[in-house]
């Protein structure tokens, strides 16, 4: 039976998903937070006005049966303007899917045909899917033939196991511990000044909210790349964030005081026995201290002796020496899609494999 598709791309029409977008997470059994409803519309508000969201909503005789968050953006190539359609997500965002409760292939046909009937974008740029997704597997059999695409990058977020005795884990980690890392965070077990706390909800008046809005401004003003581009209204994302995750019961803040000052923040959401981090910072003038590092080896302490964590995650695409300390990586792979006229099929020529733009 045919499946159609409507589209969304006002604010109050997005509210009224929230029933039907909680009745298809639990259906599908795709109970990541990255997925619910509260999360993309952090997003859709993070990203608005310089990325246009539009959700889908792909029904059966009136009945939704899956949803697709998408958003515009426009950027330029070489030279060339290109007119984006993605998934909606921001840089913090380490995972993205379509939200499925049947008919996977059926659903990703109809998806496909009514995209191709489009003519409002040129590129459909699909970042961080899971490499294990469905999606994937169906997009891959289903585009030969329909639209020209390719594999554009991928991306691993490698996280750390929780599993065993911390004493021992920290041990075995003694091999991938830098001497002025191992220096730091023992410092921090020996000095009476230092404390470390943890905040699983958050009043959004709190001095402790007001200060990690104030270093994530700070970074935002220090970071004119990729990511403040996409997501320019950070402190709007992380305030309705902090307020949608303390009342799900996924929030965890934690923060590295010395002498009541707070030296490094990390912001992290709890769902399923796993711990994914979104964003860390902290006081610009003790980072020789490496007040990052001694947060980081204490929450894994702390996840260690709470028995209820399997895995610590610690940031999309986290490049420094942390690497080192992790059991291995989940990773996500990015496709891209191509119209079928004269003016894409040109910038699919001319794009590289996986150019640079595309390592974000």
């Amino acid at each position: 039976m045919a499946l159609d598709i409507r589209r969304i791309d006002k604010a109050r029409d997005f509210m009224a998903l929230a029933p039907i977008w909680s009745r298809l997470v639990n259906d599908s059994g795709q109970t990541s937070p990255f997925l619910s409803y509260d999360w993309f519309w952090c997003c859709w508000h993070g990203v608005w006005p310089q990325r246009r969201p539009e959700i889908l909503v792909v029904e059966k005789m009136g009945t939704p049966v899956a949803i697709v968050p998408l958003m515009h953006w426009r950027a330029w190539t070489r030279g060339l303007p290109i007119r984006y359609l993605g998934f909606l997500e921001c840089p913090h965002t380490p995972m993205v899917d379509l939200v499925i409760a049947d008919q996977h292939d059926h659903v990703m046909e109809a998806l496909l045909d009514h995209l191709a009937g489009r003519s409002d974008w040129d590129i459909i740029w699909l970042r961080k899917l899971p490499a294990a997704s469905p999606t994937v597997k169906s997009l891959e059999k289903l585009l030969p033939g329909r639209l020209p695409w390719r594999r554009a990058g991928h991306w691993r977020n490698p996280y750390v196991a929780i599993d065993g005795d911390w004493d021992r884990f920290y041990q075995r980690l003694n091999g991938q511990v830098t001497a002025s890392q191992r220096l730091s965070y023992e410092q921090l077990q020996r000095s009476s000044g230092m404390k470390i706390e943890e905040y699983r909800t958050i009043d959004l008046h709190s001095p402790l909210l007001q200060e990690m809005l104030a270093i994530i401004d700070r970074g935002s003003h220090a970071d004119r790349g990729v990511a403040s581009r996409a997501m320019p209204r950070a402190q709007e994302f992380f305030r309705e964030l902090t307020r949608r995750a303390s009342k799900n019961g996924w929030l965890s803040l934690w923060a590295l005081r010395r002498d009541g000052r707070v030296l490094a923040l990390e912001y992290q959401l709890h769902s399923n026995g796993t711990v994914q981090a979104l964003w860390a910072g902290g006081a610009s003038d003790y980072r020789g201290f490496l007040p990052g590092t001694a947060l980081n080896l204490a929450i894994l302490q702390a996840l260690f002796k709470s028995g209820c964590v399997d895995e610590y995650t610690m940031g999309p695409g986290v490049q420094d020496d942390r690497c080192l300390w992790t059991t291995t990586w989940h990773e996500t792979i990015h496709l891209k899609l191509y119209r079928t006229s004269f003016y894409a099929r040109l910038l699919h020529w001319l794009e590289p494999e996986c150019g640079a733009e595309e390592r974000r």
